[in-house]
């Protein structure tokens, strides 16, 4: 490995190398020889004297008539980058902690109704013939826009055959729903609005769980497999305790 190479795996640039080891071979010298060694610009040369300095590589020595400067030992410089290493290593676990794993969730925030539709349609590409099951809120005081964007996300779930089993207040805002559950393959189990009245939806599908406070027009999207399965599961014991009749669509079995 060339020297110049070697100093650059310390933390130095092309030209901080180049000075440093003019300086080193050079012993206390003044800026000027050390830019005739190094063939560096002399103006130069004290700029990347003064780099050096603050890398503690560099020391001007006090008190002479002239500005002289000194190199650091390179023992020195190779036992401070081993120091430096050692303590990085002792942090790997926090760094590696930090890496993005296939089984860590993975947790997003949307907030207003075009980042809400992306909410929506994020995972669908995965669903087609599929189902997605939940919790769903009534529909009050929704903004013409937002149901709008509700419209067209059921369109597309009906487009790719993704049914959806729901558990659901009864409350007028979701009657227009009702009447279409059969044609959009939605069954759904409606509780009356004294035990049920969420504001909040939670929904899942194979692999993320979506948590919408649509009043509010934000979201959150968990991916990952293993928080929706435990979701699916409580999901799924509600769903057989409750009393309500089946509504909607025929349901598939579900063991």
């Amino acid at each position: 490995m060339e020297i110049g190479d070697a100093l650059q795996k310390l933390g130095f640039n092309a030209k901080q190398s180049l000075v440093y080891a003019a300086l080193l071979e050079l012993g206390p010298s003044t800026a000027y020889a050390v830019a005739r060694k190094s063939g560096v610009k002399r103006p130069t040369v004290y700029v990347l004297l003064e780099e050096l300095r603050m890398k503690d590589a560099v020391l001007k020595i006090p008190h002479a008539k002239k500005q002289i400067f000194t190199a650091k030992s390179p023992d020195e410089l190779v036992a401070r980058a081993l120091d430096e290493i050692r303590e990085v290593s002792g942090i790997l676990p926090k760094l590696r902690a930090l890496m993005s794993k296939e089984n860590r969730p993975k947790i997003f925030y949307f907030e207003g109704i075009d980042e809400l539709k992306q909410l929506l349609w994020r995972n669908l590409s995965t669903m087609d013939g599929k189902e997605i099951v939940g919790f769903y809120a009534y529909n009050a005081g929704l903004s013409k826009k937002l149901l709008h964007v509700i419209e067209g996300y059921n369109e597309y779930l009906k487009n790719h055959h993704i049914r959806v089993r729901g558990i659901v207040p009864d409350h007028p805002s979701l009657k227009q729903y009702r009447q279409t559950d059969e044609e959009y393959d939605r069954s759904n189990v409606i509780v009356p609005f004294s035990q049920y009245n969420s504001k909040i939806s939670l929904d899942m599908g194979e692999d993320f769980v979506r948590i919408l406070a649509l009043p509010d027009q934000q979201g959150v999207i968990i991916e990952n497999r293993d928080v929706a399965d435990g979701m699916r599961q409580i999901f799924e014991m509600i769903w057989k305790c409750r009393s309500e009749p089946v509504q909607g669509s025929k349901p598939e079995e579900v063991t």
